[in-house]
């Protein structure tokens, strides 16, 4: 008969104060495995696992003053750097206050290619933001805000965190704007883009959502949050998070907005502790990529067209660099034109802090002036290329390494879930 070795969220925590826990992050036991390495239930305490990627189901909860008690009785309409919000649901008559919700892939009006998630990078950046306010009763109000002067700013998640997802590709004949890619998608399968971060994704490493529930606590762009529930078409196939945080203590690094062909997405970061609280859990690690499956399906529809695994798409090709010395500055340079994240110029080169590594300059420039591995799929004896990236592993080991260091520091706080998570939908 075998007997299950477990310990308690306590015991992790007191080891933690004695400075003897063991805490690792989902990458470090990657590589470690892959060098060799063999490790047991009693060799780790933790792991710290984490995703980066463009996180549709992102949405603000804003409360703010726009003008003095009395001046209005209702905000009909408001706008924020020309993004549309949602006023309500409470109408704070005569308060000279707005309650909004802004959804991550709304755009402004002026602006095509800013959306929902460059204002909330530019809020977190501390920048000043343009408010317009239009009343039930009286004229338009303008003014500004930033984030400071808000009474309540909190990010909901409403689907995120997805355990990993799919990669994509085009076969039909024409081109599609799809938001899984920067430029229309070739047809005849020219080009693959793909999802998730694999091994270190933290869904993939609790599959039976054992240590992953409602009140696990995560670092959501930096700042600490809690998963709420489970999300809007959430399955046991495709498992994602509804969650929720405070955006006054995030980091910039970790969000903002990606303009994709079907217009701007929003880029959001989790890390999220798996506790190994029993051996089953440590079962449960994946260590390697190649243990877990990707889909390629078809762009249009999402059907099935075969099956790889991660280990295929991510090789510790990270990281993303420009090569000066090859840069013949073309005019106009297209890089500049569609990077996604708008942090390339040929005189400053690539702004680290804006760079998602997605790869569309590699697979772009004409010069080969950018160095990244993308890699390529076999598929029926032929070869194609990955052409794009939607989720960016080197900024999920920035916060997953954030992430094990608050918990060394005893700054980050350990639970089991207060409820399991539960899904009415088989699929979709």
């Amino acid at each position: 008969m075998w007997f299950m070795k477990t310990r308690s969220i306590s015991e992790i925590q007191d080891k933690i104060k004695r400075g003897t826990a063991v805490v690792m992050t989902a990458q470090e036991l990657a590589e470690a495995v892959e060098d060799g390495q063999r490790f047991t239930f009693d060799d780790i305490d933790v792991v710290t696992t984490a995703t980066k990627g463009i996180m549709s189901g992102t949405s603000a909860i804003f409360s703010f003053r726009v003008a003095g008690k009395g001046v209005f009785k209702r905000a009909l309409e408001t706008k924020m750097n020309g993004i549309r919000c949602f006023v309500g649901p409470c109408p704070n008559e005569t308060l000279g206050m707005v309650d909004l919700i802004v959804h991550g892939t709304s755009k402004s009006i002026e602006k095509p290619r800013y959306g929902g998630g460059h204002l909330f990078r530019d809020l977190v950046e501390g920048k000043t933001i343009d408010v317009e306010v239009l009343p039930t009763d009286g004229d338009i109000i303008k003014t500004t805000i930033t984030l400071d002067e808000m009474f309540y700013a909190k990010m909901l998640g409403i689907r995120q965190s997805f355990r990993n997802y799919n990669a994509f590709m085009n076969p039909q004949k024409d081109p599609v704007d799809t938001i899984f890619s920067i430029t229309k998608m070739p047809g005849k399968c020219q080009g693959i883009t793909f999802c998730g971060c694999g091994i270190i994704n933290p869904l993939q490493n609790d599959p039976n959502l054992e240590v992953i529930g409602v009140g696990t606590p995560i670092l959501m762009n930096g700042a600490l949050g809690r998963v709420i529930g489970e999300g809007t078409r959430s399955s046991w196939a495709k498992p994602n998070l509804m969650s929720l945080a405070n955006m006054f203590d995030m980091k910039p690094q970790y969000l903002g907005g990606f303009n994709t062909s079907e217009g701007p997405e929003t880029i959001c970061t989790w890390a999220v502790p798996i506790p190994i609280v029993n051996e089953r859990i440590f079962k449960g690690l994946k260590f390697v990529d190649s243990n877990v499956p990707l889909n390629v399906v078809n762009v249009l529809g999402r059907n099935p067209i075969f099956q790889i695994d991660y280990g295929k798409v991510w090789k510790r090709n990270f990281y993303v660099s420009f090569e000066p010395d090859k840069c013949l500055k073309c005019e106009p340079c297209p890089i500049e034109t569609i990077c996604p994240t708008s942090c390339f110029t040929v005189e400053g080169g690539i702004d680290k802090n804006y760079c998602f590594n997605c790869g569309t300059c590699v697979r772009n420039c004409p010069e080969n002036a950018f160095k990244g591995d993308l890699g390529e799929i076999k598929h029926e004896n032929k070869l194609i290329k990955i052409v794009g990236r939607q989720s960016d592993r080197h900024g999920a080991i920035q916060i997953m390494d954030e992430l094990k260091h608050r918990i060394l520091n005893g700054e980050f706080p350990l639970n089991l879930p207060i409820e399991r998570l539960s899904f009415k939908v088989d699929n979709y």
